[in-house]
Parts: C-alpha cells; sequence; structure tokens
C-alpha cells in the first residue's frame, strides 16, 4: 500500500510538472501572440501620429512663413516699386537694354524742360513726353528699384529678389534680378517658364489679385535647387502682367522642418516605447499573470479533487477586471464539479440498487411463464413452444399455457397496454387470474369477464390488457377461444399456408366493467399449427419509422412451412431483427406456437 501510494504521488507530481511546464510555455505563447498585435499596433500609431506631426509642422511652418513672406513683399514693393504701372513695365521692356546706360546730359536736360504743372508722373504726362524725357524717367525709375533690391538683399538675406513678366506677350521675361551670390539673370533674359507648371501664376493672369500667393518650384530660375517663391502682382493692365518675387532657399526650409520633426521624432518615440512598456507591464500584471496562476489552480484540482484548494488559490487573484470573474466561475465550478460528483456517486448506487432490483423482477417473471422445453415430454399428441422479449428489464406480455385436466390444454397470450415494472405487476395478476379461473375449468369467456371484473376494480392507473385465451381438447383438436381485444392468430392445416383467422374481437380487459365477450370453436387437424403473438412483432419498427407489419409475418413463416414450432419461433424472431436492425426494439416480443401431431 505504501509503495502504490508512493507511486500515485509520483505520478501526480509527475504530471503536475508536465502541466506547468506546458502552461509556462502557454503563457510564453500568449505573450508574443499579444506583443505581435501590440507591436505592429504601436508602429502603426507612431507611423501614422508622425505623418500627422510632419504634415502639421510643415503647413504651421509654411503659415509662419507666409505671414512673414507677405509682409516681406509689402515692404518691397512700397519701398521699391511705388509709383510703377503698366505703362512704365511696357517701356522698360522695350528699352530694356537702355535701361543699363547711365543717363546723359541730353535726357536731364529734356526731362527739365518739363511743365511743372504737367509734372504729374502719370501714364498721360509721361505718354507726350519727349523721347529722351521719357528714358530720363524710365532710367530714374529703374535706378531707384535696382537700388532698393539692393538694400532689401542685405537687409532680408532673400535668395533672390526679382522682378519678371509673366503675361501672355513676354512671359518669363527678367525686368531685373538680385542674388545673394551674384549669378542673377541679366535684364531683358527670357526664362523658361510653362504656366501650366506654375498654378499660382497662371491664376494671376486669370484672376488678378493684390493678395502675395507662394509656391514651392523645382528648377524655377536655377537648375540646381528647390525653391520657395512668394509672388505679389505689380500691375496686371493692358498687355502686361509683372510679379515681384522673393525666393528663398527651399533647403534651408526643410533644415528647419527636419530639426524640429526630429525632436517632435523623439518624443513620439519615447512616450510610445514608454507606453507599450507599461501597457506591457500592466498586460502581464493584469492578465498573463492571473492567468497562469488560473491554469495552475485548475491543474492542482485536476490531480487533487481538492475544491478547497481552488477556492484558496482563485481568492488570490485580483485584477479588477474579468478575470475575478472567471476566478470566481472556477470556484463556483469545482463546488459544483464536487455536488455533481457526490450526487453522481449517489445515483449510480441508486442505479446499480434499481438494475439488481430489476434483474431481481425479471428473474422472477421468467421464473413465471413457463420455460422448460419440451414442456410435456410425455404428450406425443402435441409440441409446443413459446419465447418472450421485453423491451425494457421486465415486460408487460405475457404467454402461459397448462393443462387444465388430462385432455385440455389452456393456451394464453397477452399485452399488458404499459412497459416496465408497472406493467409487469399488472400482468403478474393478470396471468394469476387466468390460470386460476381457467383451472377451475370455466369456458375462456367467463374467465376472461371475471378477469375483467377484477382488473376494473380501484384500476387507478386505468390499465389494460388484450388477451387471447384459446381451450385446446386435446382428443379431437377442437379449440373453444376467446379474444379480448388481441391480435388474431395465424392457423396453418395439414398442405396448407399460414393464414390469419380473423375472429370476433371483444374489447380490452380492465377497462370497463360488465364487459362481455364470446367464445369461438376451430379444429386443428393433425399437422396443424396455430400461431399466436403480440403487436410487438407486426409493429417492430427499423430505423425509418417502418413497420414489419403482418404481411411480411406470414411471408417470413411461410418459408418455415414445415418448421417445428421452436423453430419457426426462432426463424420469425431472426427475421424481425433483421428487419430492425440497428433501430432500439419499440416493443415486447412474445410468440406462442403450438403443433398437432
Amino acid at each position: 500500500m505504501r509503495l502504490l501510494a508512493q507511486s500515485t504521488s509520483t505520478n501526480t507530481d509527475t504530471n503536475m510538472n508536465k502541466n506547468n511546464k506546458k502552461n509556462k510555455n502557454k503563457r510564453h505563447k500568449l505573450l508574443i501572440q499579444v506583443s505581435a498585435v501590440v507591436i505592429p499596433s504601436f508602429i502603426i500609431m507612431i507611423a501614422a501620429v508622425l505623418i500627422m506631426v510632419y504634415n502639421s509642422t510643415v503647413d504651421s511652418f509654411l503659415e509662419a512663413q507666409n505671414a512673414s513672406m507677405t509682409e516681406k513683399l509689402e515692404e518691397v514693393s512700397d519701398s521699391s516699386l511705388p509709383l510703377v504701372e503698366a505703362y512704365m513695365i511696357e517701356y522698360w521692356e522695350e528699352h530694356i537694354d537702355e535701361m543699363q546706360q547711365p543717363q546723359t546730359d541730353e535726357e536731364r536736360i529734356a526731362f527739365e524742360q518739363c511743365s511743372p504743372d504737367e509734372y504729374q508722373w502719370s501714364a498721360e504726362w509721361f505718354l507726350r513726353q519727349s523721347e529722351l524725357a521719357k528714358s530720363y524717367c524710365a532710367k530714374s525709375y529703374y535706378q531707384f528699384m535696382k537700388d532698393d533690391f539692393i538694400f532689401r538683399m542685405d537687409m532680408h538675406n532673400f535668395r533672390s529678389i526679382f522682378l519678371m513678366d509673366v503675361g501672355e506677350k513676354n512671359t518669363g521675361m527678367i525686368l531685373y534680378e538680385e542674388t545673394f551670390d551674384g549669378e542673377e539673370h541679366a535684364p531683358g533674359d527670357i526664362v523658361g517658364l510653362d504656366l501650366s507648371e506654375h498654378k499660382v501664376l497662371k491664376d494671376l493672369n486669370s484672376d488678378p489679385t493684390t493678395e502675395p500667393v507662394f509656391e514651392r518650384t523645382e528648377n524655377f530660375l536655377r537648375d540646381r535647387s528647390s525653391y520657395y517663391i512668394g509672388y505679389k502682382l505689380i500691375d496686371s493692365s493692358s498687355n502686361v502682367t509683372a510679379v515681384l518675387g522673393i525666393t528663398y532657399d527651399w533647403s534651408v526650409f526643410q533644415h528647419s522642418l527636419d530639426k524640429t520633426f526630429i525632436h517632435t521624432l523623439v518624443i513620439c518615440i519615447a512616450f510610445m516605447l514608454a507606453a507599450m512598456v507599461i501597457l506591457s507591464l500592466m498586460l502581464f500584471r493584469r492578465a498573463i499573470k492571473p492567468i497562469e496562476r488560473i491554469q495552475n489552480g485548475v491543474n492542482r484540482y485536476i490531480s487533487s479533487k481538492d475544491s478547497s484548494q481552488v477556492r484558496e488559490d482563485m481568492a488570490k487573484i485580483s485584477t479588477g477586471n474579468e478575470l475575478d470573474t472567471l476566478s470566481e466561475n472556477i470556484t463556483e465550478l469545482a463546488d459544483s464539479i464536487d455536488r455533481y460528483t457526490e450526487e453522481n456517486i449517489r445515483l449510480t448506487k441508486e442505479q446499480e440498487r434499481v438494475s439488481s432490483e430489476l434483474s431481481l423482477a425479471r428473474n422472477i417473471q421468467a421464473g413465471q411463464l413457463p420455460s422448460d422445453f419440451p414442456a410435456f415430454p410425455e404428450r406425443k399428441e402435441f409440441d409446443i413452444y413459446a419465447s418472450m422479449t421485453p423491451a425494457k428489464e421486465v415486460g408487460g406480455d405475457f404467454y402461459d399455457f397448462f393443462l387444465t385436466d388430462d385432455d385440455h390444454l389452456a393456451l394464453v397470450i397477452a399485452d399488458v397496454s404499459d412497459k416496465g415494472m408497472p406493467a409487469a405487476l399488472y400482468m403478474m395478476m393478470t396471468k394469476l387470474l387466468i390460470n386460476n379461473l381457467a383451472m377451475m375449468g370455466l369456458p375462456p369467456h367467463e374467465v376472461l369477464e371475471r378477469t375483467n371484473e377484477t382488473l376494473t376494480h380501484n384500476n387507478r392507473q386505468n390499465m389494460f390488457v388484450t388477451v387471447w385465451l384459446g381451450i385446446l381438447e386435446i382428443s379431437t383438436g377442437t379449440v373453444t377461444a376467446s379474444n379480448a381485444g388481441h391480435e388474431y392468430p395465424i392457423i396453418k392445416q395439414p398442405n396448407g399456408s399460414f393464414e390469419l383467422f380473423k375472429d370476433k374481437h371483444g374489447f380490452v380487459a380492465g377497462s370497463f366493467s360488465d364487459t362481455k365477450y364470446n367464445d369461438y370453436r376451430f379444429t386443428l387437424e393433425k399437422g396443424a399449427v396455430l400461431f399466436v403473438f403480440t403487436d410487438g412483432v407486426s409493429e417492430a419498427r427499423n430505423a425509418d419509422r417502418e413497420m414489419f407489419g403482418t404481411k411480411r409475418l406470414l411471408e417470413c413463416m411461410n418459408r418455415l412451412t414445415d418448421a417445428a414450432p421452436k423453430e419457426l419461433l426462432e426463424g420469425v424472431h431472426d427475421a424481425v431483427d433483421s428487419f430492425v436492425g440497428d433501430a432500439p426494439q419499440f416493443d415486447d416480443l412474445t410468440m406462442l406456437g403450438l403443433t398437432m401431431r
């Protein structure tokens, strides 16, 4: 016993170790599975946040830069080009080379001869002047613009500042440009300007506005850089659409953007990593660790079946989430299993007791039916055989045969309306009544009437029984019979076939008092066979709920016309079993056969 206990303990410990190792592996798998979801989710979140931060940074930066550039464009426009209009720009374009020359004395004298009253600097005044006076005025305007552009370049550190025609006639003509590195275009140069690639300039032609507009462009004015340019419309009358432009190198902007973005990126990544670490710790503490405890508690219960230990293990779990409910449910489940196990043990014992009692009842019932064959070995006038196969442990069918005197044999077959123990008790009472009354020499109809009166008295269960009772006069073969709602008997005369004998039925016994029954007679010649049965034979069903039926019964029996009663009943039983197959037995199956010799 000690060795057995040690062996059991060792096996239990081994199983627990295996389960703990298995659960540990599962815990790691859970952590990996959760991480496989959490980490990509965080990466996607970081990427999405960075994209939004970058776009927001660019938008905010450009918004601030546009405001600054707007202010500077207004400043340059007001200081460098305060009175410049379309007529002056047109003159500059037509005499661009002349604008690069210094003023001459002839031009100065011609200007001084202009009437002061007419000195308005308007388009009308300008167009009425001599060519020398016009040249003097235009050069003065142009020189003032150049000097102011140079001053503004030094003040604001532009990449470049320029005045350019973007109208349809002289698209891309540079009227003047100043750059910080001295690589400016010469006045009058035409830069390759495709307005379809510069939407803001194209829109200025179709929808002039005094508000500055901005664009980022590649290889515009220069072929090696990316620029951010602000434009302000100077005039859009006549055939001229001139813009003042200030240019910044985008790489300078990009450097500022990258610096801001990197700082934001570091902050976001640090925040996300901290959040992921905190989430992982919370997940481990609030989910994985409690799950491990739950698994260990369940494994201990599987090994020990000790619900008190489970209750103690589950009480240690406190997560503040659904796992608390799960641990409580596991405790309740363990308690329920204990109760179920105790109830199952009790029911098993009860079932064993009932089964034992039913087995005893079956043996008692079987002992009440004739079972020794040949039943009357000393009688050569007839051969008789009977069988009963109950659908449950005990049945409600019964058969009986007994000699009432030396020349009369009583034959009985009956079917009680119920199954199981109540039917068995009702059957026993019916059998004893019929046996006692028949032994008194009463005719079959009177035996059934008296039996019916006794059965109907105080019949609270409303049970009833069908009975066929026949008294065979052995010396003549005459059968006097009465039928209380039972199946028709089957008879085969010598050299004939088995056929139903449709006798006159009376009502079932046990339902109504004062029921009357009638006797009828037929003769069994030597070699004739009488076969009586219960409805469990003809109403046997297969898996498709199809009944065996009287037709199949007669066909089976007519293949066994020369068989003795025992072989005949066994052949019918085999045919029914073959037809039913795996379907459960529907009813008690009882038969009785007699052959006259």
